[in-house]
């Protein structure tokens, strides 16, 4: 990944892991970052990667949790309508035709998965799939004690906003087919703002899914 103080281009990721190992999609390793935040003032170069991460370890828990969200109303109510939106016109991913797919939901525990991981990329410097302890979003998403059957993760850097962002993962094959996946339900984003110590201006994360 190559960083330019003076260069702002968004970087995307996606990932999408089912139960049932079927559907899988990705392509690319995950891109990292340095592993000791790189003091670069909130300038640099937004990189674009995906991955298919592996199974998670554990069986989903049956367990379910209410979990309170970290995000406002409004800010879900914005996703909600950029991201249905984008789903409701059919598109071109890269080589593959989609359908128009039916509207998401918003799901604190869904979103509790995503803040997650958005943390972890900020306070570390990442950019990567892989979360604490290794986790992949599948364990992310367990974690909260949602039942899943399908996953998907498409997280993002240095996008200024959320038009901006959404439209960064429709313009990106990979990550225009998590967002086109009809099998997903339910949603959840959020942004972490980077600090002068982070090479991102910001770290944003999007984690679909459909409950068993």
């Amino acid at each position: 990944m190559t960083r330019t103080a003076a260069s702002w281009r968004p970087a995307v990721a996606a990932a999408v892991l089912a139960a049932t190992l079927t559907g899988c999609g990705g392509g690319s390793a995950p891109t990292a970052g340095p592993t000791a935040p790189a003091a670069q003032n909130n300038a640099g170069t937004p990189s674009i990667g995906s991955d298919a991460p592996p199974p998670p370890t554990a069986t989903p828990s049956a367990t379910s949790t209410a979990t309170p969200s970290s995000v406002s109303k409004a800010f879900a109510d914005q996703v909600l309508e950029a991201v249905n939106t984008a789903r409701a016109t059919p598109r071109r991913c890269g080589s593959t035709d989609h359908a128009a797919a039916g509207p998401l939901r918003w799901h604190a525990q869904v979103e509790q998965a995503a803040l997650a991981q958005a943390q972890y990329l900020q306070q570390y410097n990442l950019f990567s799939h892989t979360g604490a302890n290794g986790s992949s979003v599948g364990d992310r998403v367990t974690a909260t004690g949602y039942v899943w059957q399908t996953v998907g993760e498409n997280i993002a850097a240095g996008y200024p906003d959320l038009a901006a962002v959404v439209q960064g993962w429709i313009d990106s094959p990979s990550h225009c087919v998590n967002v086109m996946n009809g099998s997903f339900t339910e949603l959840g984003v959020v942004v972490v703002p980077g600090t002068s110590s982070n090479t991102y201006r910001n770290y944003w994360a999007m984690v679909l899914a459909r409950p068993r």
